[in-house]
């Protein structure tokens, strides 16, 4: 199961792959709304985030959810932050 966190503030639950294993990249591509992604990692799981690369320099609105779930594991870059949507699911799905 992965969870999708909007850049309005919605929260999409039970994302499931279209093979029902692993995300492909085009499926990732339409989720975000974007052509290239990054993989941010969530220091002591086993989960990941999925993010567009490039929200950032689109301009994409700052995703408040995704950025407080990266902040609250991750204790590099504290003055980071997650652009436009993003997609936490299980290392194993990607």
């Amino acid at each position: 199961m992965a969870i999708l966190y909007k850049q309005n503030g919605e929260v999409v639950e039970d994302i499931q792959p279209k093979d029902g294993k692993r995300f492909t990249l085009e499926e990732l591509y339409e989720m975000l709304d974007c052509d290239t992604v990054e993989r941010v990692f969530i220091e002591g799981t086993k989960v990941i985030m999925i993010v567009d690369e490039n929200g950032k320099l689109k301009r994409r609105p700052r995703n408040q959810t995704a950025t407080m779930i990266y902040h609250r594991r991750q204790r590099m870059n504290p003055w980071d932050w997650i652009a436009g949507d993003a997609l936490v699911c299980y290392t194993h799905q990607f």
